[in-house]
């Protein structure tokens, strides 16, 4: 997979989400390394591991090796340097956040519970309502993806230490309120619940090991 065109930065609180078409013919929203959110990446490429594990909605994603000279055409003064790989995310079409819709109905209710649950154990506090896609299928019913979890541990450059010392009490989510009003049983959470806490140690390791060693 090689990269075709850069089309555009999108404009967020870190300025790190760049549209690129590759010669798939699919377009990917690519992040680069930033030093100073040094986990950011490594936080990405986990929660997609994991979120796929549990089946979650989220879009396909990929390391890959941009060469150096294509991604010097990408915007400066962003922080930014080059390493030897990237995080990729397929761009989802035709999609909208969640602040730019007014939400009737979701065709995947039975993830929202397994969303909450995820979010809860990595420790998300980022799931904003820019932290959704809604891609409408038929008038009012909304298919909902999760995108961007560079904030897993609650910060894009963790310690060993912060790991030991995670935030316990709730988190303050419009977002899970939303996906709540969804939810038909209780026991969805548990079912979650413990489905995550079922992940082999073996497979946590085995994507660890895919972190290139330049990511910090």
């Amino acid at each position: 997979m090689n990269p075709l065109t850069y089309q555009k930065l999108f404009q967020s609180k870190t300025n790190n989400a760049h549209l690129v078409t590759f010669d798939n013919g699919n377009d990917y929203v690519v992040k680069l390394f930033k030093p100073s959110e040094d986990k950011a990446l490594i936080n990405e490429w986990l929660a997609y591991c994991i979120a796929r594990f549990m089946g979650l909605p989220i879009p396909y994603s990929y390391l890959i090796e941009m060469p150096k000279s294509f991604v010097e055409v990408f915007p400066k003064g962003h922080g930014t340097v080059y390493t030897s790989k990237q995080f990729a995310s397929k761009y989802i079409a035709n999609s909208v956040n969640a602040h730019e819709t007014k939400v009737e109905n979701i065709l995947n209710y039975n993830d929202m519970a397994k969303i909450i649950v995820f979010d809860y154990w990595l420790c998300n506090t980022d799931r904003t309502r820019k932290n959704i896609l809604l891609q409408e299928q038929t008038a009012g019913n909304h298919f909902l993806w999760i995108i961007d979890n560079a904030e897993i541990f609650d910060s894009y450059s963790w310690t060993m230490n912060d790991l030991e010392n995670l935030p316990q009490n709730l988190i303050r989510s419009a977002t899970h309120e939303l996906m709540v009003r969804f939810i038909k049983e209780e026991k969805d959470f548990k079912i979650a619940l413990t489905h995550i806490q079922s992940i082999p140690t073996q497979l946590l390791e085995e994507i660890l090991s895919f972190v290139p060693n330049d990511w910090g």
